[in-house]
């Protein structure tokens, strides 16, 4: 094995070739020279990555080594003073007071910088950090004590030259020099800066993989949230405010600290200051929250919550998960954390989603100043800069010692920070003397007012200098690229004001490193990318730490808003459309999931943002944009994001106000809406919206196809609610229609009556959806034929009937002629052939006809993988139907290998969150099961459980069936408390979700009772059983097969009883609950 002194060694190698590199293109900048630097960079990014987990859990930290030697050093001092009398106790004070010392300060950057670069003045440097520690020991210990600093001194000297904390700790200084150096190029500059740029990307994902190195491998942290990144260099300014804001640090009972001030103070960069010293601070959680609205704080806390591992196993609510998040912040021992809520409207958005706890610091960020005080808060005003600072800053970043110029300018701007450093950017990339600047801003013709904020103030230059600095940004670019920059800045003007995905702003970002994601015009995607790294060098886009947002300024955007003419302000708005239409989610490959989820969640921040800022909802006006609205819908569905989907509710407004409420789109997006409700179990809601989008169509007449469309949605809500004789009747009249106004024989009166059909069906009544069926049946063949694809789809309905009904014959003929027809007309090789297959293939396993079955799901799997490939899902779910026979036939070796190769399979080609997925890990969980690998089974089912939740939402049908699935694994592994409990709470979801008489609720109501039986709790088990027996006779009827298990199980547990009774006297057993 690699020891830690070789892994150091490369690492320090690596380092030093690209110190090397960087010094030299800083020179000599050349597109050679940059080649050279990116290679020597990822060579450098490639050795800290691949060090080996040994490297770090057995590296010898800084501090450790200086006790070590120190202990050596120190030994004939201690016995010298025990000599002369000194009690052992204030000696022992003495180390402990420098063992806290060098516990706090040994990993320091400045400490150990400070060391190598100041050998001979690092002793008076750390006796002066040794101060306080020094006024907290006894008098008669403090010669000991400045003997043990002044050891302890010499021995950083001796030994942080050779650690791997000076190589951070240089690393980290490096970037921050070589950022100044970026700054301090001017216009002419340019494109020596862009490669630049790119380089310190790559010395940015340098910082990150090493300062892994230095994290403690047995603390697990935290960094969550898009925090704004910090200024360095000669941007950066020490402010009074941030004296007090380190109270937040020092001081544990500080809980509560609210920034406040105007836009344009700094309130943001402080906090961001304060979250980045954490950060590397190494505290346990650092926390971003946008907390523009009460929504968007929910989400983050619900995010959050995933990032802390919160249990979520049993499918709470919203308000349930950011309960636990907060109980667990409250719980957890004693961690330094914060959290910082940025940019707060009201403090009554904060209202219950306060975190508290042991080491748990909150900031927020506001300009409203009202309420703070008044509910605990510590409150430190952040104001302007005061004269000095604000002259010097113009003078240093401008490189100017014109001080008279830099105090007029100062005085026009109010000090307000955001102006100033807009106006020194300006000057310095504009090569401008201050006094030059001033004539510039002096000379522009119509001033620009900024409207006013309550409770803020602002000059009349300040806008303008603000408006100066981006048109002066984009001024001096060239023309594609400035044309981009216009559009880039319109639509961040008009967009979620806490940022937009950099990725949809610089598309060249995402093609770096695979070509398939070019795009069709690279050379457009190129003036993006030179555009925005332009304006984010100018400062007037910032970027979060991680570079995956970008954000303008709230002040800077308000400025621009202002400043358009209507023509401006048109193409502003056609920009940031253009942006949104151009997200498209089905663009990612289908088995990358992650990337789906947060092209969805981006998308849906988006549309929720502009649908609440007063100044973006025009942006509905456009067809991309509405587009893009009912494609975010569709996707959260299917990728578990329903909760994140039912903020889009204010955007279905603005359309319905924009378009009318009967214009198709407004019906759409409703619909959507509604659907998102009812997949989250809110039913009442859903049916609402139905019910209004009904009454809207009727507006276009009784006979219109969007009324029958708006009927037949309702209708399911109806049914999904369990509100079954509104379904029915609505059904009905849909008959009834289509029959008067198509003819009875018309293709879309047949698919009304299956609907009605289906719905008896869910209702129970099975011999009227028989019925229906079966004239589906008759008159599909008389008008259409024995050939046509409605007629086969017709008989195949009425074979699934008559197994529901448990005339298990009857439907096994008919999926015989159904597979024989469909061979017939279609071809042994059409996809409805293998499904006609497949569906027999079940029919006989039903009847245990289990040889027949198997031969013909062989043969299914054999024909999919030879006429649709391998990896087709039709493919996939032949497999898994060859599977679960062989397991019913006990060959669990072969159902156990098929479904390990599905699953592998499933997951590569689908990803790890599709329904199948998911459905194939529960169904190898249960292999597991019947095979005695119960351990197996209950963890596979345990992250079948998380994922559906993950996935789907915590309401979905499948999600609650995966419940099922665990409680049945922990009542077989005789876990009966734990199942029992599982049970109650998925029969209480089930009957929220899908009401009191769905065949789910049902089933689970008849697998709650088995397990109280199994518990012995047999009066419990027989009460549950009889009230099952008795809902399923009257909703599904006598014959159905739940109906007849519910009977054989009631059965069942009444003989036990009588058993248990004859075996025991009735006065030693126990009472039933």
């Amino acid at each position: 094995m690699v020891t830690r002194s070789e892994q150091l060694a490369t690492i320090g190698l690596s380092l030093a070739d690209l110190v090397l590199e960087v010094f030299c293109f800083a020179a000599a900048p050349s597109f050679k020279a940059v080649a050279t630097l990116v290679a020597t960079a990822r060579q450098a990014v490639n050795d800290v990555g691949t060090s080996s987990p040994e490297f770090v859990k057995d590296r010898s930290m800084l501090s450790k080594r200086v006790i070590e030697v120190l202990t050596k050093k120190v030994k004939a001092a201690r016995e010298q003073c025990l000599d002369r009398g000194i009690d052992a106790s204030l000696l022992a004070q003495a180390e402990s007071a420098v063992a806290a010392l060098i516990s706090t300060d040994a990993e320091e950057d400045l400490v150990v910088l400070s060391a190598v670069r100041d050998p001979e003045g690092f002793e008076k440097f750390f006796t002066t950090r040794a101060a306080k520690h020094r006024q907290q020991i006894e008098e008669q210990s403090e010669p000991y004590f400045d003997a043990l600093v002044r050891a302890v001194a010499a021995t950083y000297v001796e030994i942080a030259p050779w650690s791997d904390s000076f190589v951070v700790s240089a690393l980290k200084s490096m970037l921050d020099e070589f950022t100044g150096m970026k700054e301090q190029m001017t216009i002419h500059h340019m494109e020596d800066r862009q490669l630049f740029d790119r380089i310190l990307q790559l010395l940015q994902s340098l910082a990150e993989a090493i300062e892994e190195l230095r994290k403690p491998s047995h603390t697990k942290r935290v960094n969550f949230g898009s925090r704004p990144d910090v200024v360095v260099g000669g941007r950066f300014v020490e402010r009074d405010e941030h004296k007090q804001l380190k109270a937040v640090i020092t001081d544990t009972t500080r809980h509560q600290t609210v920034l406040l001030g105007m836009r344009g103070c700094g309130k943001t960069q402080l906090a961001a200051s304060l979250a980045r010293q954490c950060e590397n601070a190494n505290w346990n959680l650092v926390a971003w929250i946008n907390a523009g609205s009460r929504e968007s704080i929910q989400s983050d806390l619900v995010e959050l919550a995933k990032r802390l591992k919160i249990d979520t196993s049993d499918l709470p609510t919203q308000d349930e998960v950011i309960r636990r998040c907060l109980n667990h912040l409250q719980s957890v021992g004693p961690a330094d954390r914060l959290i910082v809520f940025d940019s707060v409207e009201d403090i009554n958005h904060l209202t219950g989603l306060i975190p508290s706890g042991d080491g748990v610091r909150v900031v927020a960020t506001t300009t409203n100043k009202v309420g703070w005080e008044d509910q605990g808060w510590n409150s430190i005003r952040v104001g302007v800069f005061d004269r000095s600072t604000s002259i010097e800053y113009l003078l240093t970043v401008t490189n100017s010692d014109d001080r008279e110029a830099a105090d007029t300018l100062a005085e026009r701007l109010g000090d307000l920070p955001v102006a100033v450093a807009q106006a020194a950017a300006t000057a310095r990339n504009k090569d401008l003397s201050l006094a030059r600047y001033l004539q510039r801003l002096e000379s522009r013709g119509e001033e620009l007012v900024i409207r006013p904020i309550p409770g803020d103030e602002y000059t009349d230059d300040v806008a303008t200098v603000l408006w100066m600095a981006a048109e002066d940004a984009v001024d001096s670019m060239k023309n594609g690229t400035k044309e981009m920059a216009r559009r880039q800045l319109g639509a961040l003007a008009l967009l979620a004001e806490s940022g937009v995905p950099t990725r949809w702003l610089d598309p060249t970002i995402e093609q770096q490193d695979d070509w398939e994601l070019q795009g069709t015009n690279p050379a457009e995607d190129e003036d993006a990318h030179d555009a925005l790294t332009e304006l984010i060098h100018r400062s007037i886009v910032q970027q979060s730490t991680d570079r995956s947002t970008t954000m303008l300024h709230r002040l800077q955007a308000q400025v621009l808003r202002e400043s358009w003419d209507e023509t401006e302000s048109m193409q502003a708005t056609q920009a940031a459309a253009a942006l949104l239409g151009r997200v498209s989610i089905n663009a990612i490959p289908r088995n990358d999931t992650r990337s789906r989820r947060r092209e969805t969640r981006d998308l849906i921040e988006q549309l929720q943002a502009i649908s609440t800022q007063d100044y973006s909802g025009s942006l509905f006006g456009f067809s991309q944009v509405r587009y893009r609205l009912n494609e975010a819908f569709r996707h959260a569905y299917d990728l578990g994001l329903p909760f994140e989907a039912l903020t889009l509710n204010k955007a279905v407004d603005i359309i319905g106000a924009l378009l009318g409420p009967d214009h198709h789109e407004t019906l759409t997006s409703r619909n959507n809406l509604a659907y998102t409700f009812l997949t989250v179990g809110r039913t009442e809601e859903a049916i609402t919206l139905y019910e209004q989008t009904l009454q809207d169509t009727i507006g276009l007449g009784e006979d219109h196809p969007r009324t029958f469309i708006a009927r037949s949605d309702l209708a399911h809500a109806y049914q999904t609610a369990s509100r079954l004789d509104e379904a029915i009747e609505l059904r009905k009249q849909s008959v009834k229609d289509r029959s008067r106004i198509l003819g009875e024989d018309h293709p879309r009166t047949f698919i009304a009556r299956s609907d009605l059909a289906h719905t008896y069906q869910w209702a129970g009544r099975l011999n009227e959806a028989t019925t229906l069926f079966t004239q589906n049946l008759q008159d599909s063949i008389r008008v259409l034929g024995e050939k046509h694809p409605y007629t086969l789809a017709s008989r195949n309905n009425l074979a699934h009937a008559y197994r529901r009904a448990g005339r298990t014959d009857e439907a096994i003929t008919l999926f015989e002629q159904v597979l024989t027809e469909r061979t017939r007309i279609l071809g042994p090789d059409h996809p409805d052939t293998l499904a006609s297959r497949n569906n027999l293939a079940r029919e006989y396993q039903w009847l245990e006809r289990t040889n027949e079955s198997i031969d013909l799901l062989e043969q299914s799997l054999q024909d999919s993988t030879r006429i649709l490939g391998e990896n087709h899902p039709q493919t996939l779910g032949a497999r898994i139907d060859l599977a679960h026979v062989y397991q019913a036939d006990g060959r669990l070796n072969e159902a156990i290998t098929l479904l390990e190769q599905s699953l592998q399979d499933s997951t590569r080609i689908l990803g790890e969150d599709d329904p199948q997925t998911l459905s194939v890990r529960n169904d190898l969980a249960d292999a597991y099961r019947w095979a005695n690998r119960t351990n197996d089974a209950i963890t596979l089912f345990k992250q079948a459980v998380d994922d559906r939740l993950h996935a789907l939402g915590e309401d979905h049908p499948r999600t609650l069936s995966a419940l099922n699935d665990l409680a049945r694994a922990y009542r077989w592994a005789g876990r009966l408390n734990e199942a029992i409990t599982l049970y109650k709470k998925t029969l209480q979801d089930s009957i929220r979700v899908l009401g009191e008489d769905h065949p789910d609720t049902l089933g689970t109501r008849d697998n709650l009772a088995g397990a109280y039986r199994r518990a012995g709790r047999l009066d419990k088990a027989i009460q549950l059983f009889e009230q099952t027996l008795n809902d399923c006779i009257r909703v599904l009827g006598e014959a159905h097969t739940l109906t007849v298990t519910a009977h054989e199980n009631l059965e069942a547990a009444k003989r036990q009883r009588e058993r248990q009774e004859k075996e025991s006297p009735a006065e030693e057993r126990e009472q039933e609950d």
